[in-house]
């Protein structure tokens, strides 16, 4: 039998950790042997491309999975293998990839969720034949959203010792989307997943992102997304971002099917007569997707941009992307190429 290990499940996360860090058969057995379990199970296991492409040598240590709707990431570290779940069903919200959204659970479908158990329960029953297994669950989510919140608060490493949670350490992380200062605890105003308006209480959480408790629910947002006073108009949806992620989706498989009318009418209504341009990740070898979310080496479902949100992209990252143009030329605005 192994030395005793720890489970943590929190959400659509599972760490498995063990005290002693410089044992070289953790890696072999617990990452090495949870791979091999799930390749079993119908996973397709793969390295990950952008680890592998900036840090060669820590490829090993990380590696993606996807089986149906649901995808994973593995890692190990040190005494700990993570496995983190997210499904590709739900809206992109996070510019970074739905791997990152928090409360990744609730926002998968019932049944996807039911499956992401399903893996708890394997890796539990598997490592209780390896090793004596001690399991924490997370009981967030039966407390109310203040509770999470202050027991958040209490677990911090940035918490204020006067005022007993975090503060911020400039205006900037607490400028609300119209102009004013957050003050923590205060009514705010913001755009729920679907773009309708609705008003919370914001709890300062760390650097500009929010605690906001609104309708039963907890959500963490950035302090750039709240309005401190009501919108002007309400009943408008502030969904522009998801409209035209499905305007584009809807552009693709027009032109994937060789409906050029049907394309040629949703660019009209995206981008009227302007021509549109593509954005090019030399670090990726792939184009952005739409709203700046994602890769792909398709050109047809590759994001379209005005040429004024592809220049400004590639100049923040010049070292790394490229506009294209409709002729299909690449322009670089690195100092290399001026």
């Amino acid at each position: 039998m192994r030395q005793p290990v720890e489970i943590r499940i929190h959400d659509a996360h599972i760490g498995i950790w063990q005290d002693n860090a410089q044992d070289p058969s953790f890696r072999r057995e617990v990452y090495g042997g949870l791979i091999r379990q799930m390749r079993d199970r119908g996973w397709s296991i793969r390295s990950e491309p952008g680890v592998r492409h900036r840090h060669r040598i820590l490829s090993p240590d990380h590696r993606l999975g996807a089986r149906g709707t649901l995808r994973c990431a593995i890692r190990v570290s040190g005494r700990v293998v993570e496995v983190d779940f997210w499904a590709v069903t739900w809206p992109i919200c996070n510019s970074n990839g739905r791997r990152h959204d928090f409360d990744r659970m609730q926002r998968m479908r019932h049944i996807d969720r039911l499956r992401v158990e399903l893996e708890f329960r394997r890796f539990i029953t598997w490592l209780e034949t390896l090793a004596t297994a001690k399991v924490r669950r997370s009981a967030e989510r039966d407390m109310a959203p203040i509770e999470r919140i202050e027991k958040d608060y209490a677990e911090s490493w940035h918490r204020d010792k006067v005022l007993g949670r975090p503060t911020w350490s400039s205006d900037s992380q607490r400028k609300s989307q119209d102009g004013s200062l957050l003050v923590h605890g205060q009514t705010v105003w913001l755009p729920d997943r679907k773009g309708r308006v609705v008003r919370g209480a914001a709890y300062y959480n760390l650097n500009n992102m929010w605690w906001v408790v609104a309708g039963g629910q907890l959500l963490n947002e950035g302090s750039h997304s709240l309005f401190t006073a009501p919108p002007s108009d309400l009943r408008i949806k502030r969904n522009d971002r998801a409209r035209r992620s499905r305007l584009e989706k809807e552009l693709a498989l027009a032109a994937g099917r060789m409906d050029f009318q049907r394309a040629h009418t949703l660019k009209m209504i995206l981008f009227g007569g302007e021509p549109t341009f593509m954005i090019w990740a030399r670090d990726h070898n792939a184009y952005y997707r739409s709203q700046y979310a994602g890769y792909t080496t398709d050109r047809i479902s590759a994001g379209k941009y005005t040429r004024e949100e592809a220049e400004a992209e590639c100049k923040r990252v010049p070292h790394e992307l490229e506009m294209v143009c409709p002729d299909g030329a690449h322009i670089r605005f690195d100092r290399r190429a001026a």
